[in-house]
């Protein structure tokens, strides 16, 4: 089967690509969560044995990514594409892990979305034959984000009761357009931005809240 474009938002690949491995690390947080005992690398030092946070960034893209290619049976130079992003300026901490890895990068900037972004481009490269394996990899890192966008950690600053937490986690899979068996990514839907008039920059739930239902929406449809 050929790909296809449904629409005018949603791409179908002819061979959907199969993904074959997952890892993640997170944060002392995160361990403590629900969540902790399925992240395959945790920490109780934020900074991951790095002198920064930013560079704590990058050590938990290796280690996420690591565990992906464990779980694919492959090696990082088996891959052809690695696409990642973070929160930083210039993709910082996704071009050190790039660097480590060495094999061709799209660094991606998509804040929340990356995630769903990076695969969905790793998608419809592998469907378009660029390549056998692509890894699709993002992070984040409470400290550093703080420093980016909101109140430094260094000012001491009060927080705003509707300030957001932002996780200190990444996470990667591999996906291949081998024919093997394991979950497909059927097709890929790219978003339109559409502006809800939020005004409070630190009102990010606010802002993301109407995706979420739109996506709880077609979950529970499906």
């Amino acid at each position: 089967m050929e790909n296809q474009k449904l629409g005018r938002q949603t791409f179908q690949p002819g061979s959907p690509p199969v993904i074959i491995g997952f890892g993640s690390a997170a944060g002392n947080k995160e361990s403590s969560g629900p969540l902790g005992r399925h992240f395959d690398h945790t920490c109780k030092d934020d900074k991951f044995g790095a002198k920064t946070w930013e560079q704590a960034e990058s050590a938990m893209q290796g280690l996420a990514l690591d565990a992906a290619l464990k779980r694919a049976g492959l090696h990082t130079q088996d891959l052809d594409l690695m696409l990642a992003g973070d929160l930083l300026n210039q993709c910082i901490g996704s071009g050190y892990a790039a660097r480590a890895a060495a094999v061709p990068f799209f660094g991606l900037y998509g804040a929340c979305s990356t995630m769903g972004e990076s695969l969905a481009l790793a998608t419809l490269l592998l469907s378009g034959g660029y390549g056998k394996y692509a890894a699709a990899v993002t992070s984040s890192h409470f400290c550093s984000a703080e420093r980016q966008y909101r109140t430094p950690l260094e000012y001491g600053s009060q927080r705003t009761p509707t300030a957001q937490w932002t996780a200190t986690a990444s996470g990667a899979v591999v996906a291949t357009n081998e024919v093997r068996p394991g979950p497909r990514v059927v097709r890929v839907t790219v978003g339109a931005v559409k502006d809800k008039g939020i005004k409070d920059a630190n009102n990010m739930g606010a802002a993301m809240a109407p995706v979420e239902v739109r996506l709880g929406q077609y979950i529970a449809n499906r």
